[in-house]
């Protein structure tokens, strides 16, 4: 949240494409996927972040502002006006109608006006809210709203992986940033240009030279009028040369604060959202995690009535309950399994306890080490005589297992002299098949998805971190309702998947590839491979002396020492020392660097 927050009200304006395509490409290279083949890396970024900016700021007035299909009036200035911009990506149009749906349920005011920019509506609502008393805070990372920053005008670029806090523009941190302040922006941009917009600018002229002609001649029209003076060659002759380019570009680069507009200020005082139908939303857009912030919100009931549901849960802690325990399993005919370890390695893991269930929301637990033990439960060896009693059912083919990575459990209890049979079932690998462009196939993020229940998460048992513990530290009733859970959500998803797997015509795969495999690989895995350690040391110490070789020549041809694996270090080479030509503005990508 901003720290320096004055008693007005505060408007936020979202720059709805900027938002979208910044959420987009930001993962590009991981999209996000439904299981029925709609990318949605936009929608759920764009969702994400205006969430976020609601429950951190609780903004007063809010909106959302969309470029116009129709081409504006700087089009009819200069035609090549954005003419460098490719058109959006076919995966990002596929979304638009999907976003309108999206903003309506969250009842976010959405303002566009035909030949209108996007910028110039932002523009007008900020000085607009500023004569009624409001502060305005341009949500986009767009450097053109810099022009407009003063005392009740900020700029505010949403969150990043680099910069996890949003990043507030003020006239000063404008300064900071640019070394001019925000009035001068225009003029700034007019002389050095914005390739991201295809405004020319003056040829000769880059940033610093730029912020150098206004801090000696106060604007673009007074560098213009003193080019005589600037001895900077290309500068010089760009500014004689290029008097048209520079005025057009200072004219392209002002935003308008005079647009007539539909709706003033004050219908946008902020609304509450329609939780049921952002739920209703999300879930056909499968943005689970955000149904589960929608959860937070104390009018929201989508989730409640699941995590409400009675269970039916049970600790084993006598020997009697534990025959009781094996009975019930002999008359399953399905029964889901889960086993709590010290570590997440099947041939280092030791048993901490094991879960079971056969029937939606109940199940049992069998702890067998745990923080608070002083005795055994079930005599000498309490793993011993609790494996003893549960290997005929675990042994009985015609009992079937499902699990989730029920591989990961069958090879532990193969260490233990146990070999689970009759594994009918993993909802791992269903998941997989069902969706193989799913992100994560952990069991809470799939029952999250398709139960639309949030699990118990295992940092509230474990910790993370410098914290972090084993699982036979902790207390067994902790331990007894997650592990059952496990169990439980492994089961319930079994019959959720069997039937989905058979709509999509892959049960018959799963069934006679998938799973006949576990066992073979879980052998495999058993037996372990044989290395020979000596030769890879030998390789790795050979390809070791051919890359030092390798170096030394880089640094004999560039004629210094660097970090070849600092991109800044290697431009500077190439760039500055050896002057080779600039492809890409500096770049040192594959592509340029093959063509150098």
């Amino acid at each position: 949240m901003f720290s320096n927050k004055t008693d007005r009200k505060r408007f936020f304006i979202i720059d709805g494409y900027a938002l979208l395509y910044r959420t987009h490409f930001a993962l590009i290279r991981n999209p996000l996927i439904t299981s029925y083949g709609l990318h949605t890396s936009a929608l759920f970024g764009f969702a994400n972040q205006v969430l976020k900016l609601i429950r951190s700021e609780k903004p007063d007035y809010i909106a959302c502002a969309f470029d116009s299909k129709e081409k504006t009036f700087r089009h009819d200035m200069y035609k090549e006006y954005k003419a460098n911009r490719p058109p959006m990506p076919e995966e990002l149009q596929i979304q638009l109608p999907h976003l309108w749906e999206m903003l309506e349920v969250m009842n976010l005011p959405v303002l566009k006006k035909p030949g209108v920019e996007a910028d110039d509506i932002i523009g007008t609502l900020a000085v607009q809210a500023e004569k009624e008393g409001l502060d305005t805070y341009i949500v986009s990372g767009d450097k053109d709203f810099m022009q407009l920053m003063n005392n009740h005008i900020f700029l505010y670029a949403p969150s990043t992986r680099k910069s996890p806090d949003p990043i507030i523009y003020d006239p000063a941190k404008v300064e900071e940033k640019w070394g001019v302040p925000p009035e001068k922006i225009i003029d700034l941009l007019g002389l050095m240009g914005d390739s991201s917009d295809n405004v020319p600018g003056v040829a000769g002229v880059g940033e610093k030279t730029a912020v150098k002609l206004i801090k000696a001649y106060g604007s673009l029209e007074g560098a213009l009028e003193n080019a005589d003076k600037v001895t900077n060659k290309r500068a010089h002759n760009g500014l004689k040369d290029g008097v048209e380019n520079a005025l057009l570009s200072k004219e392209l680069v002002t935003i308008l604060t005079d647009v007539e507009l539909s709706s003033g200020v004050s219908e946008f005082e902020k609304r509450e959202m329609d939780l049921d139908a952002c739920a209703e939303k999300f879930t056909e857009l499968e943005f689970h995690a955000l149904i589960k912030q929608l959860a937070t919100e104390p009018n929201f009931e989508a989730m409640k009535e699941k995590q409400d549901v009675e269970k039916d849960y049970k600790t084993i802690l006598t020997e009697k309950k534990l025959d009781a325990l094996v009975k019930k399993l002999k008359k399953s005919k399905r029964f889901s399994i889960d086993l709590e370890t010290t570590s997440v390695q099947p041939m280092e893991a030791d048993i901490v306890g094991l879960s079971f269930s056969n029937k939606a929301d109940s199940g049992w637990y069998i702890p067998i080490q745990y923080l608070e033990k002083e005795k055994n439960n079930f005599g000498d060896d309490d793993l011993f005589v609790v494996l003893e009693k549960l290997k005929s059912v675990l042994e009985d083919d015609s009992i079937l297992k499902t699990g989730q990575d029920i591989k990961y459990d069958a090879l532990i209890l193969r260490r233990f002299g146990v070999t689970l049979k009759g594994i009918e079932f993993d909802t791992m690998i269903a998941a997989h098949l069902l969706n193989p462009a799913a992100r994560s196939l952990k069991l809470n993020t799939l029952s999250l998805e398709h139960l639309n229940y949030e699990m118990v998460p295992i940092e509230e048992l474990i910790g993370k971190g410098r914290n972090l513990i084993t699982m036979d530290q902790v207390p067994f009733e902790k331990a007894s309702f997650y592990a059952i859970e496990d169990a439980d959500i492994a089961f319930q998803l079994t019959e959720l998947f069997e039937t989905r797997l058979k709509e999509a015509e892959l049960y018959e795969f799963f069934s006679t590839i998938e799973i006949p495999l576990i066992p073979v690989l879980l052998e495999m895995e058993y037996e372990g491979t044989f290395v020979d350690s000596v030769l890879l040391k030998e390789m790795s110490e050979e390809i070791g002396k051919k890359l030092d070789g390798l170096i030394s020549d880089i640094h004999h041809l560039a004629g210094t020492e660097f970090n070849i694996n600092s991109t800044q270090q290697l431009a500077n080479i190439l760039f500055d020392i050896l002057e080779l030509p600039q492809i890409k503005k500096r770049s040192t990508a594959e592509d340029v660097l093959k063509k150098l």
